[in-house]
């Protein structure tokens, strides 16, 4: 049997449009007209707004999560259409994964960027009642006067700093660090529903020999000791962390090599974290041996694309970009399959997700706005022996027609696209597991690996899986 969420399922409300709406599709286009918006998203937001309300019914705590904005290339919609859902929903806090500039251009370009950033995204959403929460981008904020030329722009760091950290959420409920004024990291807490957000920096320093671009990847030893001692040490007792940042930490979900080195040192004091161990980074220590709480997930963009991997029991969890670009289809095969073209007038021309946490059924509810299909990422692991068998149909329903598909956790093939030298295609693996058409799940050699079920209207369900020795 599969689970009902609330009054009714998770699945019915795809297939109920928008009966149950409390506005009508007219209401919401005539709403749409009224605020400036295409009257094509009318229908589109009733039916996500309905969605929303009835998981928030259930759930423990929820959030809107968009990134790489890069605004000049950027239809544009976003902001109001967030301010209407944050007005109309229970959905109140939004989470923003950086990348606001365009890569070229030149110091106007990112000038205006950041106008439009405060005036269009930050306060229409304020206005509306809602909580913005921003990370910082590699692209935050620096820019290349066009490709191949030497000639560029960098806002100082302390400046960057003035500009992502100055939401009234981040001042009113953000904890930083004090002695690092240039510091784009910190952590926030919503007690009532036990979660903990930690926002963390993949690009703390600056490159003071480069003028463009110059925004470096990495995570300096000051701030993961703070991240350390503050964000993760302080999680209470029974409480879940989610972790976002803009760059992935890991391979599979990342597409550029030198990341998995880059961030090993707080990937590997997550993993320790998770699993109630130890890490050494740099010449400290740090015991997570009495640590009492769990990490939901890492939630980041800048690929563009979405993605997921399951490694040492914590989800990688990427998500497409909100600016009009191709190369969110081109990367997130096969994990949304059949995305449109970000075609301006239609509801795909923007993408974003809002994600219920839901500790109850130990799930979290991925509902898309724009381009793509809703998703159920479940949080427990599969576990199976090797040469053995488990079904997972059962947590879908028998009676479903499934697409199946099962991916190792840690290889994937990455070939460039000879159209685009910043887009590759990505091949995955089935050596540690492999699923038969009828979710059947057999383990082939110890590993991890993510099982994807795909139903005909495009509902997702994801899972990890541990496959491990023989007794």
């Amino acid at each position: 049997m599969k689970k009902d969420y609330g009054t009714f399922s998770r699945r019915g409300f795809l297939k109920m449009g928008i009966a149950g709406t409390v506005m009508s599709g007219a209401d919401w286009r005539l709403w749409a007209g009224n605020e400036g918006l295409p009257a094509y998203y009318g229908e589109h937001l009733a039916n996500v707004a309905s969605r929303l309300d009835e998981l928030s019914k259930t759930c423990d705590d929820a959030f809107f999560f968009i990134t790489d904005l890069h605004i000049p290339a950027n239809r544009g919609m976003s902001g109001r259409i967030l301010a209407k859902l944050v007005a109309e929903t229970r959905v109140k806090k939004v989470l923003c994964g950086g990348d606001m500039p365009v890569a070229f251009g030149g110091r106007e370009s990112v000038e205006r960027t950041i106008a439009a950033y405060r005036d269009e995204w930050v306060s229409a959403i304020e206005r509306a009642g809602g909580e913005f929460y921003p990370a910082k981008g590699n692209h935050d904020f620096t820019i290349r006067d066009k490709p191949g030329a030497a000639g560029g722009w960098t806002l100082p760091q302390k400046d960057a700093h003035d500009v992502l950290m100055d939401t009234k959420a981040v001042k009113a409920n953000a904890v930083t660090n004090h002695d690092d004024p240039e510091a784009c990291y910190y952590y926030f807490d919503s007690p009532g529903s036990r979660v903990r957000y930690i926002v963390a920096d993949t690009s703390d320093s600056i490159c003071a020999g480069r003028p463009y671009w110059a925004v470096e990847y990495g995570m300096n030893e000051r701030q993961l000791d703070w991240l350390a001692k503050n964000a993760l040490a302080g999680i209470p007792a029974g409480w879940t962390a989610l972790v976002m940042h803009h760059i992935p930490v890991t391979d599979v979900v990342s597409g550029e090599e030198k990341v998995p080195k880059l961030f090993a040192s707080w990937r590997r004091m997550l993993e320790a974290y998770q699993a109630r161990g130890k890490v050494d980074v740099g010449k400290t220590t740090y015991d997570f041996s009495n640590a009492q709480g769990r990490i939901l997930c890492i939630l980041t963009g800048h690929e563009h694309a979405e993605r997921q991997t399951f490694q040492r029991g914590i989800w990688h969890i990427t998500e497409p970009c909100d600016a009009a670009y191709s190369d969110y289809i081109v990367g997130s095969t096969p994990w949304c399959v059949d995305l449109p073209r970000k075609d301006r007038g239609t509801v795909f021309e923007q993408t974003f997700e809002a994600i219920h946490i839901d500790r109850h059924n130990n799930l979290l509810h991925f509902t898309r706005i724009g381009g793509g299909n809703d998703r159920v990422v479940q949080l427990a692991a599969r576990t199976v022996e090797t040469g053995k068998t488990i079904s997972l149909a059962q947590s879908i329903g028998t009676d479903k027609r499934v697409s199946w598909g099962c991916y190792d956790a840690h290889r994937m093939g990455k070939t460039r696209n000879p159209a685009n030298k910043y887009q590759y295609f990505c091949t995955y693996y089935n050596d540690i597991a492999e699923i038969s058409q009828d979710g059947t799940l057999t383990g082939k050699k110890p590993g991890e690996a993510v099982a994807l079920a795909i139903e005909p209207d495009g509902m997702k369900t994801i899972y990890p899986v541990e496959v491990r020795a023989r007794a």
